[in-house]
């Protein structure tokens, strides 16, 4: 890390002769077998720059994760004058976040990270706390709604991070996602009006 601390206060400047003494100072963060040593250092360079956007990712998909767990605890759990529609509301937004899940975390695959994939170490990251089956609907309501607002302060700010690295991709692909929550959230919402 002292190497990224260095790059990032711009107390190193780049040259051939520094690029290849620092490649082998820190060979063993940058071993990339058949690679020169600028391209070694690119991908360290790379891996420092994004270690923020992979915590956040992480951190997102964890918390999705346990929304939607959540979610299906509630659609199982709810009883009332409204069981069959939120029944039916907590199934189609379960549904919609298992989709989200997998592609969120094919994308952070895609990216070169490895993807939180314990239960334990989800619920250690996650900001979103797990689903309590003693509450009546309204509270049942009352936390997805809230819980659906964390998970859009969490991509917006996953998406803000990855646009300042020019990862365009994975800033669209959690705007969609926060759309996507932004709609849960007037949804359930209204049925508490």
């Amino acid at each position: 890390m002292v190497l990224g601390f260095l790059i990032a206060q711009k107390k190193i400047k780049f040259n051939n002769a520094n690029v290849v003494q620092l490649v082998e100072r820190y060979p063993s963060k940058l071993d990339v077998v058949g690679s020169s040593p600028i391209i070694r250092l690119y991908k360290y360079i790379k891996i420092f720059l994004m270690e923020k956007l992979f915590k956040q990712l992480s951190d997102a998909q964890a918390s999705l994760f346990i929304l939607f767990q959540k979610t299906w605890v509630y659609h199982w759990d709810v009883v009332g004058p409204d069981f069959h529609q939120l029944h039916t509301l907590f199934g189609e937004q379960y549904n919609t976040m298992f989709e989200e899940i997998d592609t969120l975390t094919e994308h952070m695959r895609y990216l070169g990270m490895k993807p939180v994939s314990t239960l334990t170490r989800i619920v250690e990251v996650s900001v979103i706390n797990e689903a309590n089956s003693s509450i009546n609907a309204n509270e049942m309501i009352r936390e997805l709604r809230d819980d659906n607002m964390k998970i859009c302060d969490i991509l917006t700010d996953v998406s803000e991070e990855a646009d300042s690295q020019r990862q365009y991709a994975t800033s669209n692909l959690v705007q969609s996602i926060t759309e996507t929550h932004g709609k849960f959230i007037w949804t359930l919402r209204s049925f508490l009006e």
